[in-house]
């Protein structure tokens, strides 16, 4: 029977990535009402919106009592991010560099993966360190804003649309969402028992390839379309919403005890991510080369952790 849960994981991914798009459609337009720079957009909007998958599991998985599980998807989306998804957007077409906006948010992301793994070393995720990830993303974003800066623009198109409509998208999006990461995480909790995988080495490696599908698609699209700021603001700004709430918004609500591996993962994690930081600030034009670079990064980490 539990081989039956493939295909309905497999449906509740392309639920929770629909929702995931319908929520950064709603979001971004909510946002630039603000007047936000394309790169804050993506460090906090939009990685909201691609991140709600970690989201949803780190709440369903810590209620359900599977501890690594949220530590494996939300650390393993890290890296994945960082490494994986980044190298294919490189493919995609050459990113410039930039330099003030990645070399504060990623010193952030580095420095919540390293207090991720501090308060994961006892084995155990109490309200309290939850609630600690959550003060870490908020004063982490708000020194990458003071960094960062804000441009203000006003578009007669960004106001075409309702606020009722665009809250509206917003809500059924985060819905979609959260009923699709349910039947993931339920799904694959049977999957990892039927085939005997450990929780936290199978949700690091394959569960966060998943769950980071909308920030590949997304980012590619914004790519495409010339958006290289929120492409990488929702880069590295998903993968420190994933160090720090999705990680930490779980245990913040139900307490939860973890393996011995998961701080492991994260030492682990915080030294790949810091390899992939310092790579964006070397290279004028990310292209090709550092895709290689990105991928090797990432086998790296995945022969580390199987290991």
């Amino acid at each position: 029977m539990a081989i039956l849960w493939i295909p309905a994981v497999l449906a509740a991914l392309a639920v929770a990535l629909l929702g995931s798009r319908q929520t950064l459609r709603a979001a971004q337009a909510l946002a630039k009402r603000l007047g936000l720079s394309p790169f804050v957009i993506g460090m906090t909007v939009v990685a909201f919106g691609t991140d709600l998958p970690e989201i949803a599991n780190s709440i369903i998985a810590s209620g359900t009592g599977h501890g690594d599980i949220n530590v494996g998807d939300s650390i393993g989306s890290v890296m994945t991010q960082m490494t994986l998804v980044l190298a294919i957007l490189c493919l995609v077409r050459p990113i410039p560099r930039d330099r003030r906006h990645i070399a504060s948010a990623g010193l952030v992301t580095v420095l919540s993966i390293l207090v991720g793994a501090m308060l994961l070393s006892d084995g155990y995720l109490a309200r309290f360190d939850g609630f600690t990830l959550l003060a870490f993303w908020l004063v982490g974003t708000l020194a990458v804003q003071r960094v960062g800066h804000i441009e203000v623009q006003q578009q007669d198109e960004l106001f075409t649309r309702g606020l009722f409509a665009l809250l509206r998208d917003l809500f059924v999006g985060l819905a979609a969402v959260a009923g699709g990461s349910v039947v993931v995480v339920l799904g694959f909790t049977e999957l990892a028992d039927f085939f005997g995988v450990p929780e936290y080495a199978s949700s690091f490696l394959i569960l966060s390839i998943g769950t980071s599908l909308p920030e590949l698609f997304i980012d590619s699209a914004a790519l495409r379309e010339g958006e290289s700021q929120l492409a990488m603001g929702d880069i590295v700004g998903s993968s420190f919403v994933d160090a720090t709430i999705s990680l930490g918004i779980g245990p913040a609500l139900f307490p939860v005890a973890v393996s011995s591996s998961a701080a492991v993962g994260s030492l682990v994690t915080a030294a790949i991510v810091g390899a992939a930081i310092l790579l964006l600030l070397a290279r004028k034009v990310h292209d090709r080369r550092s895709a290689i670079v990105l991928f090797a990064l990432y086998a790296v980490a995945y022969s580390v952790i199987v290991v």
